[in-house]
């Protein structure tokens, strides 16, 4: 169901429990990326780590300038890392941070250490699979055999293509190789030949359609929405159980000032893109241009229970396949009516 985010009054929280039976799935984990600590003396000041730039650093630039926090009585502090795994490896094992961001497998894998909550989406998935024009892969069965790359094989942004991956075309993680590699140093490498394709999320996908001769041959959140009708996420906005249950009426203000962040971008996108061009790595009027185009419904305006059955169905799924070997639990989400 819809939210409209102009509403400012008290809101309700409940938890809501999933109506799904959860399988099973554990892998041996790394990664959470939580974004956001309460900190000093006044309790109502959240410092929110985050990455440099991006899609996701457009999210807490926005929110911070357009002063979403104070509408809601808090102070969201910035404190931005250069890379996901950064903030990851920082946040996941400092206790001053219990909100921010996580997918459902990697939330899956962490449970039993670390009990974070799903509560509503940070963004749309927005990476793609691409290759060169001239290559022989010109749909997703061609990758058998191939090289591919990601920034790191226990995230989120790639374990839920390897379950697309093996569940619709068939193909095993042992059906391809997979090297990990920053985005942004894969393009170079897709373009000389050294990797066969790559994923590659937004912004850096606009980028390099302009820059270079590529296509797209997997759109994940495409498929997936057409065999499951369910929407697929990057990551999920995340809080420590227990420090939620400490911090209601901050937890409350932080979701709220998010959703409230998704929707005005999406409402004012072309300006939203126009003024932070810089900071999110476009360049040049033709990157600026095509972005307007593909980024829109990056970020999610509405927050449902569709959420965490997608997510559950992404751990069945993976569990089931052998990707995951935690057994998964509803437990990880609590869904926020905002």
């Amino acid at each position: 169901m819809a939210h409209d985010n102009r509403n400012t009054g008290a809101h309700r929280w409940e938890r809501r429990r999933v109506l799904r039976a959860a399988a099973g799935a554990s892998i041996a984990g790394t990664t959470a990326a939580l974004a956001g600590c309460l900190g000093g003396e006044d309790e109502d000041v959240i410092t929110k780590g985050t990455t440099e730039g991006g899609t996701t650093g457009l999210l807490t630039e926005t929110l911070i300038d357009q002063g979403f926090d104070e509408d809601r009585g808090i102070r969201i502090q910035s404190e931005a890392f250069a890379a996901p795994p950064q903030v990851q490896q920082q946040l996941v094992l400092n206790d001053d941070i219990p909100t921010g961001y996580m997918g459902s497998i990697v939330a899956t894998r962490n449970w039993d250490d670390n009990q974070i909550e799903l509560i509503g989406p940070y963004m749309n998935y927005h990476a793609y699979v691409v290759t060169r024009a001239d290559s022989d892969i010109d749909e997703p069965q061609d990758l058998e055999g191939t090289e591919l790359s990601w920034a790191s094989r226990e995230a989120d942004a790639w374990l839920k293509v390897a379950v697309i991956l093996e569940q619709e075309y068939g193909l095993s993680p042992d059906d391809y190789e997979l090297s990990e590699v920053a985005p942004a140093a894969s393009i170079g490498l897709l373009e000389d030949g050294e990797l066969d394709a790559i994923l590659l999320h937004e912004p850096l996908i606009t980028n390099a359609l302009v820059e270079h001769d590529f296509e797209i041959v997997l759109d994940p959140e495409e498929v997936w929405e057409e065999t499951t009708g369910l929407p697929m996420t990057t990551v999920d906005v995340a809080w420590d159980r227990s420090w939620y249950e400490s911090n209601e009426a901050d937890g409350e203000a932080f979701a709220a000032a998010v959703f409230d962040t998704q929707n005005y971008i999406e409402n004012n996108f072309d300006e939203v893109i126009d003024t932070y061009a810089d900071s999110i790595g476009l360049e040049g009027n033709e990157q600026i241009e095509l972005a307007k185009e593909r980024l829109p419904g990056t970020y999610p305006t509405e927050w449902s229970d569709d959420l965490a059955e997608s997510g559950l169905e992404f751990v069945e799924q993976a569990y089931d396949l052998g990707i995951l070997e935690t057994e998964p639990t509803d437990e990880i989400y609590n869904i926020i009516d905002v």
